[in-house]
């Protein structure tokens, strides 16, 4: 879905949630997520039918936007209780949706979070992208890219770090593999290296980790799989500022122990 047409519908519905109480605003989000969650699980029942939010628009893409319209109207995923450089995200399963709409509004940890978040962090890069990643599907490759709504980044360094071909499966390899040539298309140039051998020892690349610009990142449990993005219990945090670029000077260092995948 094009970033433009994603905006609109979390601006149509942001406004109509504004004229809500709080409340009833949150309860809208809850049922609409749970109602589009079962729309793409095969489903075709629905109770709501918005102007500003048509059936027609309903997808694994836009499941995310109650949540996000309901912050843009109260203001509830935006005042975490955290510190302003660190925001909370997770990723959940949708059945659990319901259970986590009861504290959604005050903490902005809703299932979709994670994933509207690396979109947004994609979506904004514009000169340096820092990907670690071990795991990789194409599937959960084309969530990320839908969820950044752009598909030019003329100009963009990206530099992967990932393990090394022996160590991953063919899965993981065609993930990466489509990742590379989307990024290309798109006008990146793309570097991946993996960790180099030392005394007999390869090391284990683990960290899952994206940094922009070296202004804003996010370092969680999530792969770039379906089920890191999507169907998984996954959590972490989106760091700006001063840890973003503390992260992004660590990774260069890492760098200079690295070789070409």
């Amino acid at each position: 879905m094009a970033n433009t047409l994603r905006s609109m519908l979390v601006a149509g519905l942001a406004d109509h949630m504004r004229v809500l109480p709080e409340p009833v605003a949150r309860n809208l989000a809850n049922e609409l997520t749970c109602e589009v969650s079962t729309y793409v699980a095969g489903s075709r029942g629905a109770c709501h039918q918005l102007p500003c939010f048509p059936l027609v628009t309903w997808n694994v893409f836009t499941v995310g936007v109650p949540w996000e319209a309901f912050g843009n109207a109260h203001g509830g995923l935006n005042n975490s209780g955290v510190a302003s450089a660190v925001k909370a995200l997770c990723s959940a399963p949708a059945h659990m949706d319901a259970q986590l709409a009861a504290q959604a509004g005050a903490s902005g940890l809703w299932g979709g979070s994670l994933l509207v978040a690396l979109g947004k962090i994609l979506g904004g890069v514009s000169h340096d992208l820092i990907i670690f990643s071990p795991y990789w599907r194409t599937h959960g490759v084309q969530s990320l890219l839908a969820a950044a709504g752009r598909k030019s980044y003329p100009g963009v360094n990206v530099l992967v770090f990932t393990q090394p071909r022996c160590r991953m499966k063919s899965g993981d390899e065609e993930g990466l593999a489509f990742f590379i040539d989307m990024m290309k298309a798109g006008g990146a140039s793309v570097l991946v290296m993996v960790p180099s051998a030392h005394d007999g020892l390869t090391p284990i690349l683990h960290a899952k980790l994206i940094i922009a610009d070296g202004k804003t990142g996010y370092v969680g449990s999530a792969n770039f799989t379906q089920s890191g993005l999507d169907h998984g219990l996954e959590a972490g945090v989106l760091a700006e500022g001063e840890i973003a670029n503390a992260f992004s000077g660590w990774s260069k260092a890492i760098a200079a122990a690295c070789e070409p995948w």
